[in-house]
């Protein structure tokens, strides 16, 4: 069966009542950008329906938490929905864990040209351009148990282009198994593509990675569907701040002056690639030489951080490097986990936690009341599994060399 060809954005995770985070201190010329970078991209999101003249728009969840947001928030989300109604683009809306099509206030009313899948029971469009039905769009909003019930979906009985659209998880077998030409799904925040043959699974990720784990482009999607049925994807980015984590190597011959040329010419790099985006990046050094020992307990990572930030932080756009570390071992020689020591107590017990992956580190009580509201007391939750063995390694490095006599000076780490 042939039809008219369109396209369409599918989007989600905007996450509009955030501001990026894991960053334990912002400078202040940054502060700006780190409070209104989440709607810059969700903006992006709506110019590049309005640039790619999308027949819709399909939201898949967490676009918005109505009362974290504010009267700012959702007001910015009408104004944007209005502008694709002006140029005649619909916008389907299945809901997420904080967008429950319960929780827009009643006061403020959505345009017309926005539709909202309800929660508890699946529901249908059938969008039409130029008069001729091109898609049946059915859909549901996210009942907080995050899982999709392939089962519920089926595909148009007439053999029309069918979209199915959701928040949560699913086995793709099971997705697959219902016949539906493609599934627009939310709920996570890394774009993915679970298969792509005559059936599409889709996640469409953020447009606007939101801490340092969230590295690399983030935008929004376009689905191109041809009279065929055959389906194209294209990620549009649409961030406006872009995390990137940088490793570089050293060695023995390696001095802090070949260190900095290096870090000097990757930024230089970075920024051409990216030339309108704020970068803000994270230096591991790994290798070998007396290098690393200079980072890890000289000042050598402070001062290089320092020039850094002086040369290419304070630019529009801003380069800023948040950090500058040696990379981390996360082996220690054997012996020094059986030595009964101060030492050996402190990395069993370190040991025990990387285990552990559920037990929580519990830091919060060693915050003070006056830090618990602020940046720090957000890092000291450790939300992410990635940040908390990140914490733990740091600990362990730290300890070791802490609690190590003189004679572990020269005692090699096992990398």
């Amino acid at each position: 069966m042939s039809q008219r060809p369109f396209r369409f954005i599918h989007a989600g995770d905007f996450h509009l009542e955030q501001t990026l985070a894991g960053v334990s201190e912002v400078p202040e010329h940054l502060r700006e950008l780190f409070l209104e970078a989440r709607q810059m991209a969700a903006k992006g999101v709506f110019e590049a329906a309005l640039f790619e003249e999308a027949a819709f728009v399909l939201l898949t969840g967490d676009i918005l938490h109505p009362f974290r947001t504010g009267p700012r928030g959702l007001i910015f989300l009408r104004e944007q929905f209005a502008r694709l109604a002006e140029r005649e683009i619909a916008v389907f809306w299945a809901g997420g864990a904080i967008d429950p099509p319960a929780a827009w206030p009643t006061s403020l009313q959505l345009p017309g040209n926005v539709h909202v899948f309800p929660s508890g029971h699946i529901d249908e469009y059938i969008h039409e351009q130029q008069g001729a039905p091109i898609a049946r769009l059915i859909g549901i909003s996210s009942d907080k148990h995050r899982t999709i019930r392939a089962g519920d979906f089926h595909p148009d009985p007439s053999g029309l282009f069918t979209i199915g659209a959701a928040y949560g998880e699913a086995e793709p077998s099971a997705l697959l198994a219902r016949g539906i030409h493609c599934w627009a799904l939310g709920g996570r925040h890394e774009r993915s593509t679970l298969t792509s043959n005559s059936q599409l699974i889709h996640y469409c990720g953020s447009p606007q990675g939101n801490r340092p784990e969230e590295t690399g482009v983030h935008g929004c999607t376009l689905v191109q569907v041809d009279e065929n049925w055959q389906m194209r994807t294209s990620l549009i980015p649409t961030d406006a701040v872009r995390w990137i984590s940088e490793r570089i190597l050293v060695d023995k011959e390696t001095t802090p002056s070949d260190l900095e040329t290096r870090l000097r010419e990757r930024i230089n790099s970075l920024r051409q690639s990216c030339p309108k985006l704020h970068l803000l990046i994270a230096w591991t050094i790994a290798g070998e030489g007396p290098l690393l020992k200079q980072l890890r307990h000289e000042r050598l990572g402070v001062d290089l951080l320092g020039l850094l930030r002086s040369d290419y932080g304070y630019a529009s756009p801003a380069a800023w490097s948040l950090s500058i570390q040696g990379e981390s071992t996360k082996h220690f020689p054997t012996e020094w986990y059986e030595q009964e020591t101060i030492r050996g107590d402190f990395l069993r017990e370190i040991r025990r936690l990387q285990i552990s992956t559920n037990e929580s580190l519990e830091l919060e009580p060693y915050v003070s009341e006056a830090h618990k509201a602020g940046a720090l007391g957000a890092v000291a939750q450790l939300a992410y599994e990635t940040t908390r063995e990140t914490v733990l390694t740091e600990a362990a490095l730290l300890g070791a060399t802490l609690l190590g006599g003189e004679a572990d000076e020269t005692e090699e780490v096992q990398s």
